[in-house]
């Protein structure tokens, strides 16, 4: 069962593709779902209160939440606190990817599982997929999809410095997808790399 690390950066459309190998048989993962999860786990949340203050607390029914939004401020406007939050988000995804595709082997083996990890290049993760896929658009599509999604234009050039360019992530796959068109033309591309994959 190849395991395949699709990435790219913020704003690209990396979910639209995933949904297109889901519909194509894949099995498939979001990355940013198990990092929704693991912020809901009170010792992620302990850890990360004591490293960035109590402003990143919601509380809800006696219940500590993290703040995704002011967290999301703090971290990308300041590189070393995002690299420390990140010391202690990327090894528990880690370990929940090794975790599913072990059940998905042992359960219901198939042609392709797919993982959506935004920061795979900038977390090191590359040597743990067998297929890297990375997925583009231009600056200004980004952006546009960005803005109309409430992002502010500071928000998205944080986030945007924070990540490997993009050119740089296509040299390092073995795969990439233009999501500059329309869906269709998106989904020939997924087409095109599934068929590729399953004949392996």
């Amino acid at each position: 069962m190849p395991k395949i690390g699709l990435t790219g950066n913020f704003g690209m459309g990396k979910s639209t593709v995933l949904r297109l190998f889901r519909k194509l048989g894949a099995h498939t993962f979001d990355c940013d779902n198990i990092v929704r999860n693991l912020l809901k786990n009170p010792g992620i949340i302990q850890q990360l209160s004591r490293m960035l203050g109590e402003e990143i607390l919601l509380r809800r029914r006696g219940k500590s939440m993290i703040n995704k939004k002011r967290m999301a401020e703090i971290i990308f406007s300041h590189p070393a606190k995002r690299k420390a939050v990140e010391k202690i988000i990327h090894p528990a995804v880690v370990q929940q990817i090794e975790a599913a595709e072990s059940e998905l082997v042992r359960k219901n083996p198939c042609p392709l599982i797919v993982f959506e990890v935004p920061l795979l290049f900038e977390a090191g993760l590359e040597n743990r997929f067998d297929t890297i896929i990375t997925v583009f658009t231009t600056r200004e599509r980004s952006s546009k999809r960005l803005l109309e999604k409430g992002f502010t234009p500071e928000e998205i050039k944080n986030r945007m410095r924070a990540q490997m360019p993009v050119y740089r992530k296509k040299e390092l796959s073995d795969f990439v997808i233009d999501n500059s068109g329309d869906l269709r033309t998106t989904e020939l591309q997924v087409r095109k790399i599934v068929a590729a994959l399953s004949s392996c």
